[in-house]
């Protein structure tokens, strides 16, 4: 159906025409018939200037629609371009996390068969202490079963800011079970441990077991931060301690939630080796706890140097301390005051934490002296970690070396 427009101009041009032919037949220019032909002459012509005049604006809209689609076909190609490229990088990221994650669970495997390899070795230690294996509590066997077939437990007591008694930190003790679920006491298994000649192995299966539990339980929340023992005899094996490294270097997302924690007796006799490998785990940016401190007259500038950024003192021990007026720090008695003994530590990057703060009144104390975090039954004992997070950290049970 024409449009209104079209009609319209017909109309005009059909006026136009009639106009033309009766102003020449008044006019006496011609006849009254050829007037009439002049004016459908002038109806055609008029049309067909129209119709040439539509069709090269029909021809212009065409010509800008193709325009059009030409560019929007390029952007299309553009966009599935970008969508291509997007595509290929998390194809990439996906292998690359594969990779990453074969490479890590490779080297996993590979410093476990170590350590059960090494542990199995060590049987004829055991069978050479048999006249005493009655008396120990647990026999080595047992230790060794439960470490390759991965029971141990962790367990986190908090560690909390004063006065908001906030956690911030956990501190973790591993358990080992037998094959009946039964707890089998620290004591128990160290006896046994150190019976066989072992010690060494034990430790170092359980830090490795406590950094994999470690590791997991840090992928929900980042925030966490664990304090995790680790043994001298640990630091100074060269035989594991590099596998270690590297298997901590492929995970060094975890510096800033696990913290390694050595006793102050064994940092102050740590040997040449020890301190090497301290040095190459603060390289990948891990830190280091000194706990269980008894002389407060340390060096605080050693600390410092090798990583140490916690500082673990008994709460009792610390308000002795203050009450005495002790040498702290390399300075003399009495010449810090009690509340500015907190910022004597931070002075060297360490961060004070009063432990084993079982009553109130201790609490009060401490923060006379503005201590800014404790550790203690009084704030929360020991738990467990769920089990099904600690299903989750299961590995295949390792082989044992021929």
């Amino acid at each position: 159906m024409p449009r209104a427009s079209d009609i319209l101009i017909v109309l005009t041009y059909a006026m136009i025409a009639v106009v033309s032919a009766l102003a020449f037949e008044r006019l006496g220019l011609m006849s009254t018939s050829f007037a009439w032909l002049m004016g459908a002459g002038v109806f055609l012509i008029a049309g067909q200037a129209h119709s040439a005049a539509a069709r090269s604006i029909e021809r212009r809209e065409m010509l800008a629609e193709i325009e059009a689609l030409k560019a929007a076909n390029l952007d299309l190609a553009e966009e599935m371009a970008e969508a291509q490229s997007r595509l290929d990088t998390i194809a990439d990221t996906i292998r690359a996390e594969a990779h990453q994650r074969e490479e890590t669970l490779t080297n996993e495997v590979r410093v476990l068969e170590d350590l059960v390899r090494r542990m199995g070795a060590g049987a004829p230690a055991s069978a050479a202490n048999a006249g005493v294996a009655s008396q120990n509590p647990v026999d080595i066997d047992i230790v060794r079963d439960a470490l390759a077939a991965n029971r141990v437990d962790l367990y986190l007591q908090p560690i909390v800011s004063l006065p908001q008694r906030k956690t911030y930190f956990y501190e973790s003790f591993s358990r080992l079970r037998d094959r009946a679920g039964n707890i089998i006491a620290p004591a128990a298994f160290i006896r046994a441990a150190e019976d066989a000649g072992l010690m060494a192995e034990v430790d170092n299966l359980l830090l490795f077991r406590c950094v994999q539990i470690v590791r997991r339980l840090t992928q929900s929340d980042r925030r966490i931060g664990i304090f995790c023992n680790v043994s001298l005899r640990s630091l100074a094996d060269e035989d594991f301690f590099p596998n270690f490294l590297d298997y901590m270097r492929r995970n060094s997302d975890l510096a800033s939630s696990l913290i390694f924690e050595v006793s102050q007796a064994a940092f102050e006799a740590r040997t040449p080796g020890a301190a090497r490998n301290m040095g190459r785990l603060a390289d990948f940016g891990f830190r280091f706890s000194v706990d269980q401190m008894t002389d407060l007259n340390s060096d605080f500038s050693d600390m410092q140097r090798a990583g140490v950024r916690f500082a673990k003192v008994e709460g009792q021990r610390l308000v002795t301390a203050i009450r005495n007026q002790e040498p702290i720090g390399g300075l003399e008695a009495g010449a810090i005051q009690a509340e500015d003994i907190p910022s004597l530590f931070a002075k060297y990057g360490m961060d004070l934490i009063a432990d084993k703060v079982e009553q109130e009144q201790t609490v009060v104390e401490l923060l006379d002296i503005d201590t800014g975090f404790a550790q203690g039954h009084l704030f929360g004992e020991p738990r467990p970690v769920r089990d099904d997070i600690l299903d989750e950290t299961t590995t295949q049970p390792i082989r044992r070396s021929a």
